[in-house]
């Protein structure tokens, strides 16, 4: 992270806490007493650009990490689950992470144009006369 943000470093902690609150699981009153400043304070920090940032590069972090413990459980899941169905369904969803495997529906259609020719050569010198005059 090479973005250089202007915060405190209470507003720094608090925005790690936001990114991370699934773990901690901490209430507002919670957290503003962690770091030492008001609800209101947080709610405040909560609408600046420069947190906010920081905060979705904390949560981006945390996930990133996260993905790799996601990807640990996936292969044990391929290698040890006694259900073949749950380790298709593990297989799947690493393949279609990698990008190796998509979605695919066949689409057809059939368009019919109940036109004469005359009709049809009538169009056509039409669009030709309207070309002519630009």
């Amino acid at each position: 992270m090479s973005k250089v943000y202007r915060l405190s470093a209470q507003q720094l902690r608090a925005a790690e806490i936001f990114a991370t609150n699934d773990i901690h699981k901490m209430t507002m009153a919670q957290i503003a007493e962690e770091v030492g400043v008001t609800d209101r304070s947080l709610y405040r920090w909560k609408q600046e650009p420069d947190f906010i940032a920081y905060q979705n590069d904390v949560a981006e972090r945390v996930m990133n990490d996260f993905l790799a413990e996601t990807y640990t459980i996936l292969r044990g899941i391929v290698r040890t689950s006694g259900s073949d169905g749950n380790k298709l369904k593990a297989i799947e969803l690493v393949l279609k992470n990698q990008g190796r495997l998509t979605d695919v529906q066949k689409i057809e259609a059939k368009v019919e144009d109940t036109r004469s020719n005359e009709a049809i050569e009538a169009e056509i010198d039409n669009l030709k006369k309207m070309l002519a005059d630009m």
